[in-house]
């Protein structure tokens, strides 16, 4: 159940409530609004990787970007080393990936031990990890250079936790398909000098179980932005993934696990040379999941990012469905990192593409589905694509952490 899905019934407390002025928020009686809260912003803005009003390049840095690239192949034009016509496809290419990974969201994956759930942040982040923070709490962490972000799971109060109690401002608040809802800012989290917008999230059907969301500018007081982010894309986005299982089923192959929409059935198995290939098919729906051995030493996101550019957007363009935009997302299931693209296309053939690696292998996930005539929709579809898990997730973790500190 989402947190925007279900209408939450307020007879019982209307007489101690008061609505600020996003609707999707009410707080009780003599609480603080939540800060950044906009009315004006759809409250299902997280479900559009790209949204409008989400950039992760400022407008700047994106034509410093391109204007480098474009010189960089001007000059090897110059020194005879690419084609004029060559380099005019790469511009194109470049251009296209840039625009891509301006408004490319993340995707944070809990589903560790009894805790699952998931968060959509609308920044773009290089690396991740999960850690366990005592016997009752895990948390999922996603970081770059000037943001920090992380999905929490615990079955300890927030409000008699010192993250609230020692909070500079806080306050509680009610929502849609949760039972209990508190906000604060800090200047420390976990004993650091991290000052952060947290909100803490219980589910109507888990009462055991909370879930912390924060966020985080590096070494910065928290600002007017990051409170508009956390209020109107991150908190709206938390949500269980209790769902899954009713539209899916878990397929495990070799080390690697990803979810397949019930009806599906396997029409293909085969190998050619080192490539596996499985072919899934339902009305007006096709599955393609291929595996091959991992040929380079890259990090994931660094790997993620040549075979968009070089090998999707640029060698096989024909792969992607032409004239449908474009939404990208890093996804990071329990610390391990994938990388998802979503060609949504109203009533019309769409795709879903997500590229995953583990430690021996590649896997290239497509899913082609006629939008209306199937029997889930986009979002239910792009669930069931982000999850991923893997037998080995505790070695691929300290593989991972191991190569960014290089």
């Amino acid at each position: 159940m989402k947190l925007k899905s279900t209408l939450l019934s307020l007879a019982v407390a209307v007489a101690f409530t008061m609505p600020i002025d996003a609707a999707q928020y009410t707080v009780p009686e003599g609480q603080p609004p939540v800060p950044g809260a906009d009315a004006s912003i759809p409250d299902n803005a997280y479900q559009n990787y790209r949204y409008d009003k989400t950039r992760n390049i400022p407008t700047a840095g994106y034509i410093a970007l391109k204007d480098k690239v474009h010189k960089k192949l001007e000059q090897q034009i110059s020194e005879n080393k690419r084609s004029v016509e060559d380099a005019k496809k790469w511009k194109k290419s470049y251009d296209k990936y840039l625009d891509l990974i301006s408004y490319e969201s993340t995707v944070v994956m809990l589903h560790e031990g009894d805790y699952k759930a998931k968060m959509t942040v609308p920044i773009s982040v290089v690396d991740g990890y999960l850690k366990k923070i005592d016997k009752e709490t895990i948390g999922s962490y996603v970081v770059e250079k000037t943001v920090v972000a992380g999905l929490v799971g615990t079955t300890k109060k927030v409000e008699n936790e010192a993250i609230y109690k020692t909070a500079q401002r806080k306050g509680e608040f009610i929502y849609p398909g949760i039972s209990k809802g508190y906000w604060g800012i800090t200047d420390k989290y976990t004993n650091e000098n991290l000052p952060i917008m947290f909100a803490t999230v219980t589910f109507n059907k888990y009462p055991t179980q909370h879930y912390i969301a924060i966020l985080s500018n590096r070494d910065q007081p928290v600002t007017k932005k990051l409170e508009s982010t956390m209020a109107n894309f991150v908190i709206p986005s938390i949500q269980p993934l209790e769902n899954l299982d009713n539209t899916s089923d878990a397929i495990t192959w070799d080390n690697f696990t990803y979810r397949l929409p019930k009806g599906m059935i396997l029409k293909e198995d085969r190998k050619l040379n080192k490539v596996l290939r499985r072919v899934y098919t339902s009305n007006d729906m096709r599955l393609v999941v291929v595996q091959g051995p991992l040929a380079h030493k890259n990090k994931p996101i660094s790997q993620y990012t040549h075979t968009i550019l070089s090998s999707i957007i640029h060698k096989n363009g024909d792969v992607l469905l032409k004239d449908v935009p474009i939404q990208g997302a890093v996804i990071w299931n329990n610390g391990i990192p994938s990388y998802l693209l979503d060609q949504y296309n109203p009533g019309k053939l769409s795709r879903i593409y997500h590229l995953i690696q583990d430690d021996k292998n590649e896997y290239f996930i497509i899913l082609s589905y006629v939008d209306g005539k199937v029997k889930y929709n986009h979002l239910e579809l792009r669930n069931m694509m982000e999850y991923l898990d893997f037998k080995n997730a505790n070695d691929l973790r300290s593989k991972i952490e191991k190569k960014t500190k290089k």
